[in-house]
C-alpha cells in the first residue's frame, strides 16, 4: 500500500497555509507552517505501507516534476490538502495526478470539504472522495479499507466509478461504510454521514516529522526552525464568523500534559527543534492546565521558546508570569474591533476594556502581543473601521494582523450574509480570510473594507514610533526581508504575489 500526501503548491504560485481551519496566504505570516495534520496522517498511513509526503510550500516543484515523482511511487492513495483560497490551483493539480495515476484513489481534505460537503465534490470532478471534518479517524479507516483490498486498487475511486470493474460494487459498499466521506460513485456523489469527533485525542499518533524538511520552516523574526504542536481542539465560544465549530466542535478536547511533553521532547531530541507554536483556539482557557503545564516544562528541563494564541477574557497576570518563566515570548489575541456593538453582534463575549487589560498585562510581564482585527463584520461603518485602526495603534501591541470578514458556509455570519444578499461572488477561491472582502453589507462596501484592511497595516507598521522601536532590535538581513514580504502582502491587492 503506497500513500502520497500532498500540499499542492507549485513553483511560481503563492504559498498557502492549509492547516486545520487555517487557510490563507503564507505571506500573511511572512512564513509557512509545517503541515502537521498531514504528518499525523503520514504516521497513520505508515502502519499499512510506504508513505511519501510532499509539501509544495517548501519544494518549488513544477507540475511536471511533481507528476514524475507521483509516477515513480505509483501510489494507491493520494491525499491532497486543500483550502478555499487555493482550491482552483489545488484541483488543477488533482486533475493532473488523477490522469497520471488513474488507478489511485485521489482524496481531498480540509475545511473546503467540511464546509461544502457534496457541493465541494461537484466542483472537483477529478477527486474520488473528500473527507469532512477532522480527518485522522476517517483517513485511518480509508487507508485500512484500501490496504485490505490487496493492493488497495480494487477499492479505489476509479474502480468505484467503473460499473464494469468486477470489484466496483464491493468497493462502493466498503467505502460507504466509512463515515465522514463525500464519495463519488458512477451514479452520484454520496455523503456517508458525519463522523463523531475524536473523543480522546491522545489516541492520535504524533505527527511523523521525519516526513518533513523541518529545517525549512522558519520564524520570520529570528530565522530559527520551528514547528506547531496541537494542544487542544474545539472552542466553547459562539463567534459568528468562526469555522471552528463545524471543523472541531464547541467542546474543548485537550491533550494531556504528558502527551504534549513527550511530543516536545521528541521534537527536541530527534529533530533539534526548540521553537514552538502551541496551536489551539484559547491556550489559557483552563488556568490550572496552563500552570501545571508550565511547571511540567521546568520539571522536565525543557527550556524551549514558544508562542500561543488566546482570548482576551482568559488572560491573567499570574498565568502570564508562569508562561513567561516557561519560555513564552508571544501571545496572539483576538481584538476584532474597537466597537462594542460590533463585538456584541459577532457574539465575541468580550469588551473593549478586556482587550486593553489583556494587552497591558502582557506588556507588564514582558510577553509580546500580536493583535488580530477583522474589518467588515455586521455593523461596520467607515467610522468604526477608522476607530479600530486608531485603537490598534495606541493599544501597545507589538504586532498586528488584519483581515476582512468572510461569510463561510456553516457559520452564522455566512447564513446572515446569504439571507441579506451581501455576498458579491460565488467563486469559492475568493473566500480568503487574508484577501479582499467579498461582502457589501448595509453599512459598508467590500471595496471600503479591503482598503481599511490595507490602511490598518500601513498605519500600524509605518508609525515613526514603531519604526524607531524596531530599528533598535537586532534583525538580520534575512529577517528584514521576511518582514518586507509581510508588508507587501498587507499593502498590496490580494492575490498579487509579494516580492521573493
Amino acid at each position: 500500500m503506497n500513500t502520497y500526501l500532498l500540499n499542492p503548491t507549485l513553483a511560481a504560485q503563492p504559498r498557502y497555509i492549509r492547516e486545520g481551519r487555517c487557510m490563507q496566504k503564507a505571506a500573511s505570516w511572512a512564513t509557512v507552517w509545517p503541515p502537521i495534520t498531514m504528518a499525523a496522517m503520514g504516521a497513520i498511513a505508515r502502519r499499512q505501507g510506504d508513505v511519501r509526503l510532499v509539501d509544495g510550500n517548501v519544494e518549488s516543484w513544477t507540475l511536471d516534476a511533481l507528476l514524475e515523482d507521483v509516477r515513480r511511487l505509483q501510489p494507491d492513495l493520494v491525499a491532497i490538502n486543500t483550502g478555499f483560497p487555493s482550491i482552483e490551483s489545488d484541483m488543477t493539480v488533482a486533475a493532473a495526478i488523477k490522469k497520471t495515476v488513474p488507478q489511485a484513489c485521489v482524496v481531498g481534505f480540509g475545511a473546503y470539504f467540511t464546509l461544502l460537503e457534496q457541493e465541494a465534490m461537484a466542483a472537483c470532478p477529478s477527486l474520488d472522495a473528500g473527507i469532512v471534518g477532522e480527518p485522522e479517524a476517517t483517513f485511518e479507516q480509508l487507508v485500512t479499507a484500501l490496504a485490505g483490498s490487496g493492493n488497495g486498487r480494487d477499492a479505489s475511486g476509479s474502480c468505484a466509478r467503473d460499473p464494469e470493474h468486477p470489484g466496483a460494487t464491493q468497493a462502493v459498499n466498503t467505502l460507504r461504510e466509512i463515515s465522514g466521506l463525500v464519495l463519488r460513485t458512477n451514479e452520484s456523489v454520496v455523503f456517508t454521514g458525519h463522523r463523531p469527533l475524536i473523543d480522546d485525542i491522545d489516541s492520535l499518533p504524533f505527527p511523523d516529522r521525519s516526513l518533513l524538511h523541518n529545517d525549512r520552516y522558519r520564524l520570520p523574526h529570528n530565522n530559527r526552525p520551528f514547528t506547531l504542536i496541537n494542544t487542544s481542539r474545539g472552542c466553547p465560544y459562539p463567534c459568528t464568523f468562526c469555522i471552528v465549530k463545524p471543523y472541531y466542535g464547541n467542546r474543548v478536547r485537550r491533550h494531556s500534559i504528558d502527551y504534549i511533553l513527550r511530543e516536545i521532547q521528541e521534537c527536541v531530541d530527534r529533530y533539534g527543534l526548540n521553537e514552538f507554536l502551541f496551536w489551539e483556539e484559547v491556550f489559557t482557557l483552563d488556568k490550572s492546565f496552563v500552570l501545571d503545564f508550565c511547571r511540567a516544562l521546568d520539571d522536565r528541563g525543557l527550556h524551549i521558546k514558544w508562542a500561543a494564541t488566546t482570548r482576551v477574557t482568559s488572560v491573567e497576570e499570574e498565568t502570564l508570569e508562569a508562561m513567561k518563566r516557561a519560555g513564552c515570548y508571544l501571545l496572539g489575541l483576538g481584538v476584532e474591533s474597537s466597537s462594542q456593538d460590533i463585538l456584541d453582534r459577532a457574539k465575541k463575549k468580550q469588551t473593549v476594556a478586556d482587550v486593553e487589560r489583556a494587552v497591558a498585562a502582557c506588556r507588564k510581564v514582558g510577553i509580546a502581543t500580536m493583535g488580530h482585527c477583522i474589518f467588515g463584520l455586521p455593523g461596520e461603518t467607515r467610522e468604526t473601521a477608522e476607530a479600530t485602526i486608531q485603537f490598534m495603534t495606541r493599544l501597545g501591541l507589538d504586532y498586528m494582523q488584519s483581515y476582512c470578514a468572510v461569510p463561510y458556509p456553516k457559520t452564522e455570519l455566512g447564513e446572515m450574509a446569504r439571507a441579506n444578499g451581501w455576498i458579491k461572488t460565488r467563486n469559492w477561491s475568493e473566500f480568503d480570510f487574508g484577501g479582499n472582502s467579498v461582502m457589501d453589507t448595509d453599512t459598508i462596501t467590500a471595496g471600503e473594507v479591503t482598503e481599511f484592511r490595507r490602511r490598518a497595516f500601513r498605519r500600524f507598521y509605518l508609525r515613526p514610533s514603531y519604526l524607531l522601536r524596531t530599528a533598535v532590535r537586532s534583525f538580520s538581513l534575512q529577517q528584514v526581508a521576511s518582514l518586507l514580504k509581510f508588508r507587501d502582502w498587507m499593502g498590496s491587492p490580494a492575490g498579487r504575489r509579494p516580492r521573493s
